[in-house]
C-alpha cells in the first residue's frame, strides 16, 4: 500500500529551499526598486494632502516597480544608449587631450605616415579582436537569456505548485467528507430498498444466475419479435386486401340504400302505389298468357 504523501511537510520544505537560496535577480533588483521608491515618497511628501488622482498615479508607479520582461529590456535599452554616449564623450576627451600635448609638448610629438600605417594595422587587429569578443559576449548572453526565462518559467511553476500544495490538501478534504457522506447515504438507501426488494440481498453468483435468465428472456422477447416483423408484410397485404372488399361492401351497402330511399320517395309521390311492384305483376301475367299461348298451339299441333 503506498505510503501517504504529506503535503504540509513538502510544502515547508519548498519554502525553506526557496528562503535559503532565492533568485539572484530578485536580489539584484532589490536596489533598483528601494531607490525608486525612495525617490517617489519625498515627491509624495512634497505634494501635501493625497488627491483622488494621486491613487491612480501610485497603482502606476506600482506596476512600473514590477519586475517584468518589458521593464528589464527598457531599463537595459536605456542603459545602453547612457554607456554609447558615455564612450563617445570619453574617447573625445581623450583624443583632444592627446591631441592637446603633443601640440604644446617639448619637443613637440611628431609622427610619420609609417606610424600612422602601424597604428591602423594594430587597430585593425584589435577591432578584430574586439569583435570578436563582443561575439562570444553576445553568444554568452544569448544563453543566459535563455536559461533565465528557463528559471522564470520553473520558478513561476513551483510558484503555482506551492499556491496548489496549499488550496489542493483543504479540496481533498473537502471531498473525502464528501464522499463519506454520499456512502452514507448510498448504505442507508440500500438498507431501505433491500428490507422490500430480495433482489438487492443476491449473491455475486446468484446476480449473475438472474442476469443471465434475464438476457435469455430478452433472447425470447427478441426472436419472437423478429418473426412477427417477418410476417407483417403477409399480414399488412390481408388487411389491405379486407380493407379493398370493405370499401365494396360499403359501396354495395350505400348503392341499396339509397335505392331504399328512392323506391321509398317514389311510393310516396304515386300514392302508396310503387311502379316497380306493378311492373312485376304485368310481366307476370304476361308470362301466364303467353305459357297458355304456347301450351294451346302446342296440342293444336
Amino acid at each position: 500500500m503506498p505510503r501517504p504523501v504529506d503535503y504540509s511537510s513538502t510544502l515547508a520544505t519548498l519554502c525553506a529551499q526557496q528562503a535559503a537560496q532565492p533568485l539572484s535577480i530578485l536580489a539584484l533588483a532589490e536596489p533598483i526598486t528601494t531607490s525608486q521608491q525612495q525617490r517617489q515618497q519625498p515627491q509624495a511628501a512634497s505634494r501635501g494632502p493625497p488627491r483622488p488622482s494621486d491613487t491612480l498615479s501610485a497603482s502606476e508607479a506600482d506596476s512600473s516597480l514590477a519586475l517584468t520582461p518589458t521593464t528589464l529590456a527598457a531599463d537595459l535599452t536605456h542603459y545602453k544608449d547612457l554607456f554609447s554616449k558615455l564612450r563617445f564623450s570619453y574617447l573625445e576627451q581623450v583624443t583632444k587631450e592627446k591631441y592637446l600635448r603633443s601640440i604644446v609638448g617639448d619637443p613637440p610629438l611628431l609622427v610619420s605616415h609609417g606610424d600612422n600605417l602601424a597604428l591602423e594595422q594594430t587597430l585593425a587587429t584589435m577591432k578584430h579582436d574586439l569583435k570578436a569578443k563582443k561575439e562570444d559576449v553576445d553568444a554568452l548572453v544569448s544563453a543566459m537569456e535563455e536559461r533565465a526565462r528557463d528559471v522564470a518559467q520553473r520558478y513561476d511553476a513551483v510558484n503555482e505548485g506551492m499556491g496548489a500544495l496549499e488550496r489542493v490538501p483543504l479540496e481533498i478534504e473537502d471531498l473525502r467528507r464528501e464522499v463519506e457522506r454520499l456512502n452514507a447515504e448510498v448504505a442507508a438507501r440500500r438498507g431501505v430498498e433491500g428490507s422490500s426488494d430480495p433482489r438487492m440481498r443476491m449473491s455475486l453468483a446468484e446476480t449473475e444466475e438472474a442476469l443471465a435468465a434475464q438476457r435469455e428472456r430478452n433472447a425470447e422477447v427478441d426472436r419472437m419479435i423478429a418473426e412477427l416483423q417477418g410476417g407483417m408484410p403477409a399480414r399488412v397485404r390481408d388487411v389491405e386486401r379486407m380493407d379493398r372488399e370493405l370499401a365494396e361492401l360499403e359501396r354495395r351497402r350505400n348503392e341499396a340504400a339509397r335505392l331504399a330511399v328512392e323506391g321509398r320517395r317514389r311510393r310516396e309521390e304515386q300514392g302508396g302505389r310503387d311502379e316497380m311492384e306493378e311492373l312485376g305483376r304485368w310481366y307476370r301475367a304476361s308470362e301466364g298468357v303467353m305459357r297458355g299461348l304456347l301450351g294451346v298451339e302446342g296440342t293444336v299441333g
